[in-house]
């Protein structure tokens, strides 16, 4: 028996909403467990101008000696896909993710164990809220191993964290 015409509409939106409800909770569970997690260091910098905190950023992964990050627009990626997955579109005035790697770090946490592949690459969030633009949030993980490499990892995004700070004469 043929279906009718309406079918494969049917589906297509049925599909785009359990891939909008999965995207929904993922997101509030990172958020959740985000929060949550004493792992996640945050540090205001302000006043601070976004421009600037990223150039400090970027010249502070630079000063490490590590390869230019992959940066990802976080904000704009939220913003874009507000009308379709029913959040606000305004979370963040702007918010970017800097993922990185450090040879040193990740071959002293793979030798401790093959499985930390999955710890890298390592990020470091820049963001700003939406009523407060000069006040700029840089947000790391460690990534919560208490290893040599761990520690290597989590003083590493620490000296990042405060030379990015200090190059912004920030409080």
């Amino acid at each position: 028996m043929p279906r009718p015409a309406t079918f494969p509409l049917r589906l297509a939106r049925l599909l785009r909403a359990g891939r909008s409800l999965v995207f929904a909770l993922l997101t509030s569970a990172a958020f959740a467990v985000g929060a949550a997690n004493p792992d996640v260091v945050v540090r205001e910098l302000h006043p601070v101008v976004f421009a600037d905190a990223r150039d400090a950023l970027e010249d502070a992964l630079a000063e490490e000696g590590l390869p230019p990050a992959t940066v990802s627009d976080f904000g704009g990626m939220l913003a874009r896909t507000a009308p379709e997955l029913g959040h606000r579109a305004d979370l963040y005035r702007e918010a970017l993710i800097f993922s990185f790697c450090s040879a040193r770090v990740a071959a002293r946490m793979a030798a401790e164990d093959p499985q930390r592949i999955a710890l890298c690459p390592l990020t470091v969030a820049l963001y700003t809220l939406p009523a407060d633009p000069q006040r700029v949030h840089l947000a790391y993980r460690a990534p919560g191993t208490d290893s040599p490499g761990g520690r290597l990892a989590a003083e590493l995004l620490s000296r990042i964290a405060e030379r990015t700070a200090r190059a912004l004469g920030a409080r």
